[in-house]
């Protein structure tokens, strides 16, 4: 039977959601207990030799990589330029070119810039040499905008320390970005003050609110809660998706 293995990692953890034929999900979390890259390889690796669900023959083998370090250019900016040179604009000199990975997104006509550590990419493609590795605001986007995508619709991947926020509607990205958030409040101001400056808070649609690799620390029940408390939000259906980052890898295979 078809089964695709979807991971899903950042600098906190990993979690692995395996996707069969007919739908069913399971799934793995893994928190890292170091940021050195050795240490992380030892997790994964222990990770892979001892859970039953990881030890399958996968059809499809995805890897969604989360962090805040991601910016989109129209694809003529990209053509006129490079990956390095528009990372480095927008987050500094920071990184060596070899950790700067790029993915287009024909949907949208852009290419999503980003940081990646060689060693991630490396680990992957030795593991499974087919493997299909990409930025989770990559995934996201292509899922936001694959469904429902006319009304507005609002969508937060929530992990750790920060929350990418993506807003679609009539089937265009009007808004990519990441913020900062450390409580259930942090997300609820920010995506506020993100549809108040669109002028987008009188609209009707959906809000979607998502986990992240490393989302415990905030609640996605919270925020939704919270959300739902505001009148002036009173037009959209505010929903939890607990799989989103993972069925959203399955659009690219």
């Amino acid at each position: 039977m078809s089964r695709h293995l979807a991971i899903n990692v950042s600098s906190y953890g990993a979690s692995f959601v395996t996707i069969s034929a007919a739908g069913s999900i399971q799934q793995h979390t893994l928190v890292f207990e170091s940021v050195q890259a050795d240490e992380i390889k030892k997790a994964l690796n222990h990770a892979f030799e001892t859970e039953a669900l990881l030890k399958s023959d996968f059809s499809e083998v995805t890897v969604a990589w989360s962090t805040q370090k991601s910016t989109l250019v129209p694809n003529n900016v990209f053509a006129e330029s490079s990956s390095k040179a528009i990372y480095n604009l927008c987050f500094g000199d920071s990184v060596s070119e070899g950790d700067i990975d790029y993915n287009r997104i024909a949907e949208l006509s852009v290419v999503n810039v980003f940081e990646i550590p060689i060693w991630l990419k490396s680990y992957f493609v030795i593991k499974f040499p087919r493997v299909i590795i990409q930025h989770t605001g990559t995934h996201a986007l292509r899922k936001a905008i694959g469904s429902n995508s006319f009304k507005l619709k609002a969508t937060a991947v929530v992990h750790d320390s920060f929350f990418q926020l993506t807003l679609v509607k009539h089937n265009n990205l009007e808004f990519y970005s990441f913020f900062d958030a450390q409580s259930a409040e942090d997300v609820i101001y920010h995506l506020m003050f993100t549809l108040q400056q669109k002028e987008m808070v009188d609209d009707k649609g959906t809000i979607e609110l998502s986990p992240g690799t490393g989302g415990s620390n905030l609640d996605l029940k919270e925020i939704s809660s919270g959300l739902e408390k505001i009148k002036g939000l009173s037009g959209f259906k505010i929903t939890i998706e607990e799989d989103f980052v993972a069925k959203a890898q399955q659009l690219c295979v």
